[in-house]
């Protein structure tokens, strides 16, 4: 029985991995905010409110939840995964080699409770006398913020640092370095929690000798379309260096046939593929009406082991033809230009489906989850403010680890 494996963005979905927000979050400030990607701060109390309706609309619906932060210390309870991921974060480099080598020791002897608080939350110097590091290094080896390890907020959006695509798994190389140290947990995770530790699945990015910043590759990019079939969008998180790479990959150890690349407008309003495209059933797709003119879209295939690229008329003609669909719906973001506008940076087109025609969306989005229900769209309606300040949708704040075929 499977328990790893996407195969479609709309399958019925039965596990997912969330991180419900936390310290974290309670660390960002205005200074550090933007160092941080985020454009405001959060209320976590609120916020974790909210992920709580997130989750249980998932459940309602027979989805079973995972809590990252439940595997993480789960892993550190075997004392060699924790030395590997302490070893691996507290490093000169990142805390200076006095700091790192103290801090090492110390949060080795140290309960899991308190070595997940800094792993996630990161190390203000003004900490480091409670795990033992003299004082008078403090000003030395922090930074311009006073960490001497920086939280990881953004880890409230689980569907970056790691993917499955069919039964393989994908250990993305994150573009920021407020992000770097996500991929390292989600590396130990995999590898170790009896969770997934006795299962044989194929590594399809992320252990290469050539794969690493900066050939970024993030999840927000990476939509599943089909067994034979992924989307790739190519914008200011996901390098043309880490495409490449992963499509020899997958040409060479799975069943995917084409990979669409669209390339996106680098800038804020579109960080990732997912942030303006959503498949939401077989034939429907939530989108921005931007990405369906003016952008140049390209079909990658394999030709006896050589890569072979096309160029498309546009992504309407990409999905037909990967997808033998005769007739495309896409559903429009809604409202006038402005409401568009207004929209789409909610995340209206970030949407993520539990079952095919099922969609999970903010409501303040109104008009775009009108428009979905008149296509025929079952629209869960996730009552949030707070989550949507942090800049992702309901597709940003999972990572699906199994869902079943498409019929």
């Amino acid at each position: 029985m499977n328990t790893t494996k996407i195969s479609s963005e709309i399958g019925r979905l039965r596990t997912v991995m969330v991180h419900r927000p936390g310290i974290e979050i309670a660390r960002i400030t205005p200074e550090n905010k933007e160092a941080l990607l985020f454009d405001d701060l959060l209320w976590l109390e609120r916020a974790q409110e909210e992920h709580d309706r997130f989750t249980d609309l998932m459940t309602d619906r027979g989805v079973e939840v995972l809590y990252f932060e439940d595997l993480l210390r789960d892993v550190l309870n075997f004392e060699d995964t924790k030395g590997v991921i302490i070893d691996d974060i507290i490093t000169p480099a990142r805390c200076g080699a006095n700091v790192a080598e103290r801090l090492r020791k110390t949060m080795r002897e140290a309960h899991c409770d308190r070595v997940v608080d800094v792993l996630l939350g990161g190390l203000l110097e003004r900490e480091l006398p409670e795990w033992g590091v003299d004082p008078l290094f403090a000003d030395l080896i922090s930074d311009r913020f006073h960490y001497v390890l920086r939280p990881l907020p953004n880890l409230l959006f689980m569907r970056d640092n790691a993917s499955w695509v069919n039964g393989g798994l994908m250990l993305n190389v994150l573009a920021t370095p407020a992000r770097e140290r996500e991929s390292i947990y989600m590396r130990e995770i995999y590898r170790h929690h009896p969770r997934f530790r006795d299962h044989h699945f194929p590594v399809w990015y992320g252990n290469g000798t050539d794969e690493h910043y900066p050939a970024s590759i993030e999840g927000g990019d990476v939509l599943v379309l089909a067994e034979d079939t992924v989307i790739i969008g190519l914008g200011e998180r996901t390098a043309p260096a880490a495409v490449e790479l992963l499509a020899r990959s997958l040409f060479a150890g799975s069943s995917v046939q084409n990979i669409i690349v669209v390339h996106l407008r680098q800038e804020r309003a579109v960080m990732h593929l997912d942030t303006v495209f959503t498949m939401i059933d077989r034939s429907i797709f939530n989108v921005f009406p931007g990405l369906l003119e003016r952008i140049d879209v390209h079909i990658i295939t394999a030709d006896d082991g050589a890569l072979t690229v096309a160029k498309v008329d546009g992504l309407e003609a990409a999905l037909k033809s990967t997808l033998h669909l005769d007739e495309i719906t896409f559903v429009s973001t809604g409202g006038d230009a402005i409401g568009q506008l207004r929209e789409q940076w909610d995340d209206g087109n970030n949407t993520l489906a539990l079952a095919p025609g099922v969609v999970i969306a903010y409501q303040r989005n109104q008009e775009t989850n009108r428009r979905l229900r008149d296509a025929g769209i079952e629209v869960l309606e996730l009552d949030a403010s707070e989550l949507c300040r942090g800049r992702g949708g309901s597709r940003c704040m999972t990572q699906p680890v199994l869902r079943d075929p498409v019929e």
